[in-house]
């Protein structure tokens, strides 16, 4: 159950370009919305078709206590945003939903939209300020789209974080206290994230609640949202089978934040699954477990133990057992490796059938790409480690009906606009 609409209450515009003139602005309630955008500009049909298009953001907050947007008249206030972007008068086009009614409409005396409080939240969620000033592009680009999400969906103010005050990709703490569920897409990945946060506690862990609630870049409330959201949804099995394992036949459990117990019978350390998958296949029980990436990188830290070359010699998953931790513990692989040896241990144990690992990222991820390339180089069978792109996991969801809402929600959230 989807915890709000991929499209708020609010007014709303569209830019070709960022920074660029508008082009389209619709004003949305609760149960439909008015559209306006430039001569030859087709209306969106519906919510969902209003939700995926592309360069929107939020420009103003509606106040149902009111009857007008902004101080004027809906269609009028909603005219002028659209003139705004004209560099000579023309015509416009005006759609209302569900009613279906278009109209050809003249444009009218632009708005002036750098007027003091055109904007709902300051600072904005794309000024500069509340970003840090040098990181890497592609971090830079998922942070301001997380920013984004934030002013433009949630409706909610960024947070201070550590010397960031505010940072856009975080929740205000006002905010999180006055809506708890804010970083989650479904009551089913809020409840699932409450249930683990009390086992990982209880088995001497830490599920950290102030990342899992206010941190929107995190890779860990994304974990909750893809696999917390659909552990209970029957279609779940259909998008299993098409991207990680064909094979599977029935799905058993789906956990996240997950690490069998006692850690002294696998690999003696803190070493979890970002989810795990139980599931049954005609040849038996299997299992995968989940790495999931967002913009984090694997961990650089190269760790090693006897029991990892112990473990990685005994399991069988590797071309030379013996050989293999020389090359695997290094930066760039340690961490895949170390998920690589736990699902086999887990396997050894014997109780939950044949293992693998799957790593679920966007697809532009560097790290995750050379990890997988690195493991696989060593790996007796290559469906050992599964490939899951974040983007190609959605186009599977897209075409299962029960899934396509969630799928929608998601991309939004994580992917783009």
């Amino acid at each position: 159950m989807l915890l709000r609409s991929n499209v708020p209450m609010g007014v709303h515009v569209w830019r070709d370009t960022p920074g660029g003139p508008v082009v389209a602005a619709a004003a949305v309630w609760d149960t439909g919305f008015d559209w306006c955008g430039c001569e030859g500009s087709p209306p969106p049909a519906d919510f969902a078709e209003l939700a995926a298009r592309p360069g929107r953001e939020l420009f103003f907050v509606y106040d149902d206590e009111k009857s007008e947007w902004g101080g004027l008249p809906g269609a009028a206030f909603l005219e002028a945003i659209v003139s705004s972007g004209l560099t000579e008068p023309g015509r416009l086009v005006g759609f209302g939903f569900p009613s279906g009614n278009t109209v050809s409409i003249p444009s009218v005396e632009p708005m002036d939209m750098d007027r003091p409080g055109a904007r709902w939240l300051s600072p904005a969620w794309d000024d500069p300020a509340i970003f840090p000033a040098n990181e890497p592009s592609r971090i830079a680009k998922y942070r301001r789209h997380q920013s984004w999400y934030r002013e433009c969906v949630l409706q909610a103010a960024p947070g201070k974080f550590m010397t960031y005050d505010p940072l856009g990709s975080y929740l205000h703490e006002e905010a999180v206290s006055a809506n708890p569920s804010l970083n989650f897409l479904t009551a089913e990945a809020e409840a699932h994230a409450v249930e683990r946060a009390a086992v990982v506690k209880a088995e001497g862990g830490a599920l950290d609640p102030v990342r899992v609630r206010r941190n929107l870049l995190s890779s860990m409330p994304l974990c909750f949202n893809l696999f917390g959201s659909l552990r209970g949804e029957p279609a779940f099995l259909t998008l299993f089978q098409r991207v990680f394992d064909p094979a599977a036949m029935r799905i058993v459990d789906v956990i996240c934040e997950y690490a069998p117990q006692p850690p002294e019978a696998y690999l003696a350390d803190r070493t979890a699954f970002d989810a795990v998958v139980f599931y049954e296949t005609a040849d038996g029980p299997r299992f995968m477990g989940i790495e999931t990436k967002y913009t984090e990188p694997f961990s650089a830290k190269e760790y090693e133990s006897e029991r990892y070359d112990t473990v990685t010699a005994k399991s069988g998953w590797f071309t030379d057992g013996d050989t293999a931790p020389r090359v695997l513990k290094g930066s760039k692989s340690n961490q895949l490796w170390r998920n690589l040896m736990l699902a086999a241990s887990v396997e050894l144990s014997g109780c939950n059938g044949q293992g693998s690992v799957a790593v679920v990222a966007l697809e532009d991820d560097p790290g995750a790409t050379k990890a997988i390339t690195i493991l696989r180089d060593h790996l007796a069978d290559q469906n050992r480690l599964v490939w899951a792109p974040i983007e190609g996991l959605l186009d599977a969801a897209d075409s299962i009906p029960e899934l396509a809402e969630w799928s929608l929600a998601f991309r939004l959230r994580y992917v783009g606009r």
